[in-house]
């Protein structure tokens, strides 16, 4: 029993020896596994982090031109948006031209319509003139026809001299009549004429007024683009001002040995570019100031324009007085017709049917007192007429005098004027050198004074 036990403890512990020698087999061989799988696994790690690396070389290189290519695109961007808005401006600029230019021609062709206009109505009142001249002489003709005709047959007739005479007398009163309604005409035809002109003259006058407000808003609109562009150009000279001294400033450079020189240099370089800040600015003031004389010549030739049109209207309300005199006139015309038509009227009335001595001597002497008082009418109007034709011409010449003597100071005014102006702008003439500390002027004061100068040549 007990070498049964023995053998089987022996043969447990040499199953037991073999299997702890399998398993320190097994171990060794997996023990070098593991070795091998860490070379591996070493070898794997190094290629990776070099791939990595490379590819992060790759990726930075990549981001690099992405970056370059990025800003060659925002540059070229850049650059296709400035031509864009040069094109834009060019194509403004030449629309506005092109409007300008379409303006004038149709201003042009407007004058050219409204003189055709003119002169149409002008000739069909001319022609309605002639044509009413003409009916009115052909009805004259016909009158004197049949004036003729009746006398003749009442030649034939069995008359007394004293009604042939006053028949005849009839017939003179008839033709003075016929000359009154004639000049009546006359009169009326000019006064026609007289107020056409003067219809043409206000749409002239109204057409030059619009011209007038249409040309000040340009003015205005030119001035507004002009003080925005000065503001642009101040605000990027500010900024390039300032770049400047970014870009020279000493503090960017690290210390030295010799940094009391450079802040000393640095200093000077700041005075310098503030003088030279100064310069400029007195340089854009000087130019705006002899933008302002400029723009204040032409509001002068405005104004002496305007002084123009005013005189144009008073002439305008002068001949508008004359017009209402010759309407007075014609109106004194018109009764002395009516009394001459009632005086008709009155005599044929008084023809009686049957003719004795006291009937034709009451009518010899009503007779001999109208010629009379005709005869006397006639030297009143011949002598009225002639007094008032030689008044018109008096004042005619004097109103020629005083409108040259207007001409004539207008003209000294302007010739004034540009001597005040030639002499501002010589005051106001920079000198050609570059000043080392600029000296700020009063340029407000000496535009105050330029302006009550140009107000004093005004007044």
């Amino acid at each position: 029993m007990e070498t049964e036990a023995v053998s089987n403890l022996r043969r447990q512990l040499k199953e037991a020896e073999d299997e702890r020698r399998k398993a320190a087999q097994y171990g060794l061989h997996i023990l070098e596994q593991q070795n091998e799988m860490q070379n591996q696994l070493d070898q794997l790690r190094s290629e990776l982090s070099t791939k990595t690396e490379k590819f992060e070389q790759d990726k930075y290189s990549l981001q690099r031109e992405v970056e370059l290519k990025n800003r060659m695109l925002e540059s070229l961007s850049f650059e296709c948006d400035a031509l864009k808005q040069q094109q834009n401006m060019q194509l403004d600029k030449q629309q506005e031209q092109l409007e300008r230019i379409h303006g004038q021609e149709i201003s042009q062709l407007k004058n050219k319509l409204e003189k055709l206009k003119a002169d149409l109505d002008e000739t069909r009142l001319s022609e309605k003139q002639l044509k009413h001249k003409v009916e009115h002489q052909k009805a004259v003709i016909n009158a004197k026809s049949e004036e003729l005709h009746m006398m003749s047959e009442r030649v034939h007739e069995t008359m007394s001299s004293e009604v042939l005479n006053l028949q005849i007398e009839l017939t003179e009163l008839e033709s003075v009549k016929a000359s009154v309604e004639e000049k009546m005409n006359e009169l009326q035809y000019s006064k026609e004429q007289l107020e056409l002109a003067n219809s043409n003259l206000r749409n002239q006058l109204e057409r030059l007024q619009g011209e007038k407000e249409e040309r000040e808003k340009e003015i205005v609109s030119y001035c507004n683009a002009l003080e925005k562009a000065r503001e642009a150009n101040q605000a990027l000279q500010g900024q390039l001002d300032h770049a400047l001294l970014q870009a020279l400033d000493p503090t960017s450079k690290g210390n030295s040995l010799f940094a009391e020189v450079e802040d000393r240099r640095a200093e000077m370089e700041r005075q310098l570019i503030s003088v030279k800040v100064k310069y400029q600015s007195l340089q854009k003031q000087h130019a705006f100031t002899r933008e302002q004389l400029q723009r204040m010549k032409l509001q002068m030739a405005t104004l002496l324009q305007m002084k123009g049109s005013q005189a144009e209207l008073e002439q305008l309300e002068r001949l508008q007085s004359m017009l209402e005199q010759k309407n007075g006139e014609i109106e004194d015309l018109l009764m002395k017709v009516r009394q001459l038509e009632k005086f008709k009227v009155r005599i044929s009335q008084n023809k009686p049917v049957k003719f004795n001595y006291c009937t034709v001597g009451q009518i010899s002497s009503s007779k001999y007192e109208r010629s009379k008082e005709t005869e006397t009418l006639r030297n009143e109007l011949s002598l009225q007429r002639m007094k008032a034709l030689y008044e018109s011409q008096r004042v005619l010449e004097v109103e020629r005098k005083l409108f040259a003597n207007e001409r004539h100071l207008q003209v000294c005014q302007s010739e004034n004027m540009n001597l005040r102006l030639l002499k501002a702008n010589f005051v106001l003439k920079p000198t050609p050198s570059y000043p080392s500390e600029p000296k700020l002027q009063p340029e407000p004061q000496l535009q105050r004074a330029v302006y009550a100068a140009i107000f004093r040549a005004l007044a």
